[in-house]
């Protein structure tokens, strides 16, 4: 009997580690990136009404300008002066601490990262396509990139918010989307919502390694036909601040108008938000960081 219960114990264990795989050196968000019809118009857009600095340039395929919301976090604008498509996101670009390991482990659990290879603004970088069509990048910053040689640089004391919290990305399959962030990249569910009470599960968070807690949004489309403004909303960055009201009342004083459709509100979350779409119709979401407090 005895025998048996090492044996079950050996097993469970061997079992829990086969669960437990190693998480990916994944530090956080790097950046997102959108397509803007005016580099220079959505600059001062962001920098206006956001306090975001412009960073640094890059030409990758096309000029792209990096505005700084933190060290290690970026809001990328992609030019695309002849229109922007109906979907503006271009990619979401995941901070590794070691791209070499990050591509061998992404092989080791049959994903296929594109080769390494070093980028105009200094970095070492790999990219994958999701299920779902959206392009994600795994990104190293090196020691003579220009993220880093930006570090301490760019920080205006007019930032609303000194952090990314989420990137929002249509979701069609979500069991295809589990496959590649939950058991691929090891990224955790932490919440769901629907947008009624007792409908349809509409969003889904899904949080990746990584100190930070940084994470993924899905916004379950299943058979939906998204149009360019609903493609705006949903794909949408989501910035954090301990105080919503305080944010919201120096974005008024940064000259963003003082419209309705940019009050304060609490959201499905519990949390206290507003949104606020630029120039081309891309959303983003501030967040405040605690749950609401109601009476």
């Amino acid at each position: 009997m005895k025998k048996l219960v090492i044996i079950t114990l050996v097993f469970s264990f061997l079992s829990m580690g086969k669960k437990t795989e190693k998480a990916l050196p994944i530090l956080g968000i790097a950046h997102v990136a959108f397509q803007v019809s005016s580099l220079e118009q959505s600059r001062a857009f962001y920098t206006a009404f956001y306090g975001f600095e412009f960073a640094f340039a890059s030409y990758e395929d096309r000029e792209t300008w990096y505005l700084k919301i933190n060290d290690d976090q970026f809001v990328k604008l992609v030019s695309k002066p002849e229109g922007t498509d109906d979907n503006r996101l271009v990619e979401v670009a995941f901070q590794v601490s070691d791209i070499e390991t990050t591509v061998a482990m992404l092989k080791e659990r049959g994903l296929n990262p594109a080769p390494v290879e070093k980028k105009p603004d200094g970095t070492l970088a790999s990219m994958l396509i999701d299920p779902n069509g959206h392009k994600l990048l795994f990104v190293e910053y090196t020691s003579n990139s220009k993220q880093t040689l930006a570090k301490g640089k760019h920080l205006g004391a007019r930032r609303v918010s000194n952090r990314l919290l989420h990137v929002g990305i249509t979701i069609a399959d979500e069991k295809a989307s589990n496959e590649l962030y939950r058991d691929a990249l090891g990224f955790q569910e932490i919440w769901r919502g629907s947008r009624e009470d007792g409908g349809p599960d509409a969003w889904v968070n899904m949080q990746m390694p990584g100190e930070r807690g940084d994470y993924v949004e899905y916004i379950l489309i299943n058979d939906m036909k998204p149009n360019r403004n609903q493609m705006g909303n949903m794909h949408h960055m989501c910035l954090l601040t301990d105080d919503i009201q305080k944010s919201h009342r120096d974005m008024l004083f940064n000259a963003l108008p003082d419209l309705e459709r940019h009050e304060p509100m609490i959201g499905r979350s519990n949390r206290w938000l507003f949104n606020v779409h630029d120039l081309d119709g891309t959303r983003s979401e501030l967040m405040e960081s605690k749950e609401a407090v109601t009476k």
